[in-house]
């Protein structure tokens, strides 16, 4: 394990260090392209054991859980929050960390400000400078998407077709 890695497993405490764990189960299945049942065996796996000082704990797991429960949706709504940058366009890190903090939004109800803050500290000890404004703006979208669903509002449609105007401006790390 390397100095910046323990230090920001100190950094890091409850809720935040399960997402940074949520991260690192996420990240080692997509870069070994496990398939679901896989993902929850690797899961299981760093419940006990973890390359990590502490193993993934409760809300990590659910995480995780809640993510494989709803991976076609959280992946569509990524696609549809990023229209110029398909998830397979995207670094490992980012795509992943947008799956937790979208997860975590639509499903898990954590409230924007928070999961804004906490997916973008994230992106900046984990990815680069480009990533922490995509990821920010791209979980902004996804709230605003799921406002508008969740409102009963017909302008979702003429709401994503905005997207593509300033997407261009915001650019992941690759």
């Amino acid at each position: 394990m390397n100095t910046k890695r323990k230090f920001l497993d100190n950094k890091r405490k409850g809720r935040s260090l399960q997402r940074q764990r949520a991260l690192d189960v996420l990240f080692e299945a997509d870069l070994k392209n496990l398939e679901k049942t896989e993902i929850e065996n690797l899961l299981n796996q760093r419940q006990i054991i973890s390359t990590a000082q502490k193993p993934i704990d409760t809300y990590g797991v659910s995480l995780v859980r809640t993510y494989l429960d709803w991976s076609e949706e959280v992946d569509s709504i990524i696609d549809a929050a990023s229209p110029a940058w398909s998830l397979s366009r995207m670094s490992n890190v980012d795509r992943n960390l947008l799956r937790i903090g979208a997860t975590e939004l639509i499903y898990l109800e954590v409230d924007r400000p928070v999961i804004i803050k906490e997916i973008t500290a994230l992106a900046r000890d984990f990815s680069n400078d480009k990533s922490v404004s995509f990821v920010m703006g791209v979980l902004n979208r996804i709230a605003e998407i799921r406002d508008l669903e969740t409102s009963g509002k017909d302008d979702l449609d003429s709401f994503t077709t905005d997207l593509s105007v300033t997407e261009s401006e915001i650019t992941p790390a690759e």
